[in-house]
């Protein structure tokens, strides 16, 4: 009898605190949306709840930029086993600033690792991830050594034009950069024939200082580029 009282309440409190999880997560999803939507109409922004099958997150869109905050999953079925794959990144794009014939990137520094072939490819699966869908108009692209001591020492820039390289990390960006919140990811810049991007992986931003650093540091470089 004794054994059985202890079972059910055992499954009662179970039950509550998955109960309460479920209106936890559901009462901060409610102050998010409502934080996101405040921002947009302060900031003159147009936001949009994304809510499909495998992408949650949100989007704001200004006249000459947009944000993306994405959430997607995937599943892979292998016989009877399958695993789901869930990836969250934050993305500011604009077509305003376009690099004809080439491509810059600005991203996070990478350790140097002395494993010989195998830090080669460690840093060029990194590079790869960076390049993205645009691997045809990065050939030829190389590491070169461009901005103060401390940018070097946070950043690193990749590119196949290095002197419109040397002209877009001016001081304002640099100071953009150096100023990206310390406990977020670094962002990862690429100017390309497609427009200008700055991607943040693994991190949908919702604070309202990470979203503006986010929003500053695009405006900063939108204008090295005009």
């Amino acid at each position: 009898m004794n054994d059985i009282l202890s079972s059910l309440i055992v499954v009662a409190v179970t039950g509550v605190v998955v109960i309460l999880i479920f209106v936890l997560v559901a009462r901060q999803k409610r102050q998010r949306e409502a934080s996101l939507k405040n921002m947009a109409s302060m900031n003159g922004w147009t936001y949009e709840a994304v809510s499909e099958k495998n992408l949650k997150g949100y989007r704001f869109r200004k006249a000459d930029w947009l944000i993306e905050g994405l959430t997607e999953s995937s599943t892979n079925s292998s016989g009877s086993e399958s695993t789901t794959t869930v990836t969250s990144s934050t993305r500011w794009f604009s077509k305003e600033a376009r690099l004809v014939g080439g491509i810059v990137m600005i991203g996070p520094r990478q350790p140097e690792l002395n494993l010989g072939g195998i830090g080669a490819m460690v840093m060029n699966a990194a590079l790869h991830l960076m390049i993205g869908d645009e691997a045809d108009i990065a050939k030829g692209i190389e590491r070169v050594e461009l901005g103060s001591l401390e940018v070097m020492n946070r950043y690193m820039v990749w590119t196949n034009q290095p002197e419109t390289a040397k002209e877009l990390l001016n001081m304002n960006v640099e100071n953009a950069l150096l100023n990206w919140p310390p406990k977020k990811v670094p962002p990862v810049v690429k100017y390309s024939p497609a427009g200008l991007e700055i991607k943040v992986q693994g991190s949908k931003l919702y604070q309202e200082d990470e979203l503006y650093a986010l929003v500053k540091l695009g405006n900063v470089l939108l204008d090295a580029a005009r």
